[in-house]
């Protein structure tokens, strides 16, 4: 890599995950709690965080010890989300929505399969069969990881696994991801998804280096536990500040 393109990468593992966390955020506060002029901007900007999760799980594919632990860390927290979502964003518990985890537990899933197919069938010079089947192979898990997460009804649904799979897919292909990605968001989500496209920025100044993780293990777990635990202060707020009610077993709250 030329120097002066390697000094442009300024932006690591740790870096990204703050711009996401942060990004998310602002989006979530605004989506239960703001009734302003601030709301779409807010919205607007929260829009750049789902294409860096995504980002982000496709790079932790690549550098984890462990698919499978991974895979479980992903399910253990959506199972932990699962109340403080519906709460925060529909008002009842249980709701027909899943989570963002379930969404990037799939899209992981989808992953695994079809790095697995890559790389039990690699081209060979003699046959063109390879790497038509791998082809076909991809086509086949990613439509399926696409109708998992609509019949669990994923946030980001469908088009949340195909970005998932289309971030590993086109690694290190930045041209191709400016091309995929506005136009995969724009599908299957409108125009109200497209400032996601500003995600591509800090992606591109990925350095590919993981960074520093503050508290090690404790740190690490954070990121994890700070989806449930923001959207259960969300959801709190908006109970004693906005005296919402809630639904829960069929019991109104509040």
């Amino acid at each position: 890599m030329p120097q002066k393109t390697a000094s442009l990468r300024l932006c690591n593992g740790f870096s990204l995950k703050l711009i996401a966390l942060v990004t998310m955020t602002i989006d979530h506060v605004a989506a239960v709690l703001i009734r302003t002029q601030f709301y779409m901007p807010m919205r607007s900007i929260g829009r750049i965080a789902f294409p860096i999760y995504c980002f982000l799980l496709v790079e932790g594919y690549f550098h984890t010890h462990s698919t499978r632990n991974y895979l479980g860390r992903l399910l253990f927290v959506f199972f932990l989300s699962d109340i403080p979502f519906d709460l925060a964003f529909e008002r009842y518990w249980p709701c027909r929505e899943s989570n963002v985890m379930l969404t990037l537990a799939i899209g992981l899933l989808a992953v695994c399969l079809i790095d697995r197919c890559r790389s039990r069938l690699k081209p060979q010079e003699t046959s063109v069969s390879h790497p038509v089947l791998f082809w076909l192979l991809t086509v086949g898990i990613t439509l399926g990881g696409m109708a998992l997460a609509d019949f669990f009804s994923t946030d980001y649904h469908a088009g949340g696994v195909l970005l998932i799979v289309l971030f590993y897919l086109l690694r290190d292909k930045p041209v191709l991801l400016l091309l995929t990605v506005p136009a995969t968001l724009y599908c299957f989500f409108g125009t109200v998804e497209l400032p996601g496209v500003i995600a591509l920025l800090p992606i591109f100044l990925y350095n590919g280096e993981r960074g520093p993780t503050p508290g090690g293990k404790v740190g690490q777990w954070f990121f994890y536990l700070y989806y449930p635990l923001h959207l259960g202060i969300i959801a709190a707020i908006n109970f004693v500040a906005n005296g919402a009610q809630f639904l829960i077993l069929g019991q109104l709250v509040g």
